[in-house]
């Protein structure tokens, strides 16, 4: 596998952005504004990218990179689930609303159909995965990226630096993608991980255009003011636009 200059600052972006995230919750015991559930689905994303770890040698960089990389998720979820006293009281699970379903449906359908049109008639599991993980991974911001909107980016030094590493990382790759079609005799372009590239960067920046820009699009998100009542006085049921309730848990 080809390096690049891309690939090297995108592969650092994400390495600064794992570091600071274990910084934060290990040696500052700090988990004010992190999505737990962002957190969730990149683990998700690298253990089902890297299930050729055992079957697939690229290159040393490559599968040392793979394992840090499973290995750091798995311990940022064992910090965040089995928090220390300090970290516990900064961790604020009732601003993490959205449903995880919401995030993972999604991209198995698209992740599906892409396989199914790029691979038929042969259903490749692996290459399904593949195209899951790389749809998931734009996908899994949303959580953190709905817990700053709802703050107006009102969030410390350490979340937005951990948001800047992410564009960093995912926007170089999409360079290195580009880069790789035009100089590597094998490597086409891929408009999955093209499309999907942008849609992670877009995310990520998208709270502080709408605040600079004093929108709020996430307004049917909020929870619904209006109450439903029932002829009997003593029961009471909220009721809000359907976007309301297919992302944001109402538990």
């Amino acid at each position: 596998m080809a390096m690049n200059i891309f690939r090297l600052i995108g592969d650092r972006g994400r390495d600064l952005s794992i570091l600071l995230m274990i910084k934060r919750l290990r040696k500052e015991r700090n988990g004010t504004d992190v999505s737990i559930k962002t957190q969730e689905f990149f683990c998700i994303v690298y253990l089902t990218r890297y299930l050729d770890l055992f079957t697939t040698f690229y290159s040393l960089y490559n599968y040392v990179l793979k394992i840090l990389y499973i290995t750091s998720s798995l311990y940022i979820l064992h910090l965040l689930h089995s928090p220390s006293a300090d970290l516990r009281q900064t961790l604020k699970k009732n601003e993490d609303i959205s449903r995880r379903s919401f995030v993972l449906v999604p991209p198995a359908i698209v992740a599906y159909v892409c396989t199914v049109i790029e691979k038929s008639p042969d259903f490749d599991v692996l290459e399904y995965f593949w195209a899951f993980s790389v749809i998931l991974e734009a996908w899994a911001m949303i959580p953190q990226v709905l817990i700053i909107h709802r703050k107006r980016c009102a969030v410390d030094k350490g979340i937005r630096l951990y948001c800047f590493f992410q564009f960093c990382h995912r926007f170089f790759y999409i360079l290195n993608w580009i880069y790789r079609s035009y100089h590597e005799p094998f490597y086409q372009h891929h408009f999955l991980v093209y499309s999907f590239g942008v849609i992670h960067c877009l995310l990520i920046v998208l709270p502080w255009v709408w605040k600079y820009f004093d929108i709020d699009p996430f307004q049917l998100l909020e929870r619904p003011s209006s109450v439903t009542r029932s002829l009997d006085r003593d029961n009471e049921t909220e009721s809000g636009p359907l976007i309301y309730h297919l992302i944001v848990d109402s538990e």
